[in-house]
């Protein structure tokens, strides 16, 4: 061992520090601005506030409604097989021995689905006029859970693929793929008519706030501790 090698492990462990505690930083930053948003966003609801952007954009979307059937795919497809996928992703991480992980992932997903349910029984916001795209026993429109659901999971997902060892382009293909399946949902919800553009809004705030959570709530430590 050379006498220039204690010096190289010292920096190399305080980036390391220093990266933990920037991501630490944005994972809280993600949180307090998602869940904070969505509170705000449901106290207008529950005040049964105009929102100024929701009829530009339904304008915006009625074009797309000859694709129903197409919509529909996209928006189901965020629905039951999510269910699968969740149940999934705490058995693969129980079979790595990653107990305290899947516990934390059931128990979060369990989270933001009751929360949306109750959140929806809270605020009473009709489904848009003539909507006739009505998840059984689910009634009122705001928050889309769908949008929260498929954000959640795949969120997770992609969280734990980033903090697993596979190579850099499996990653970034889970990252891209994310985005492009969370806004696929969230178009599709409104091209259908089952969602105002501010229920999708809502759902995408309370699934980001909850994936900065889950973030920090699963963050492993740095090297050395």
């Amino acid at each position: 061992m050379s006498a220039h090698d204690t010096p190289v492990r010292a920096v190399t462990g305080t980036d390391a520090e220093a990266g933990h505690r920037a991501a630490t930083i944005g994972w809280v930053l993600m949180a307090v601005l998602g869940l904070g948003g969505f509170v705000v966003l449901t106290v207008l609801m529950a005040m049964h506030a105009t929102i100024p952007f929701d009829a530009p954009l339904m304008d915006l979307a009625k074009p797309y409604r000859v694709d129903k059937y197409a919509w529909n795919v996209v928006s189901e497809s965020a629905n039951f097989p999510l269910v699968a996928i969740g149940l999934g992703i705490v058995a693969m991480l129980l079979i790595a021995h990653r107990r305290r992980d899947a516990v934390l992932v059931f128990f979060v997903l369990a989270a933001a689905t009751a929360g949306s349910e109750g959140v929806k029984q809270l605020v009473h916001r009709a489904r848009p006029p003539g909507s006739d795209t009505v998840v059984p026993g689910v009634v009122y429109s705001y928050p889309s859970g769908h949008t929260l659901e498929v954000l959640t999971i795949f969120g997770i997902l992609t969280i734990l693929t980033w903090r697993s060892g596979v190579d850099r382009w499996i990653k970034v293909a889970m990252l891209v793929f994310t985005i492009l399946f969370v806004a696929a949902v969230a178009v599709a919800r409104v091209s259908i008519n089952a969602h105002y553009p501010s229920d999708v809004l809502g759902g995408f705030l309370a699934g980001m706030g909850i994936l900065g959570v889950f973030a920090l709530l699963s963050r492993p430590k740095p090297s050395g501790e």
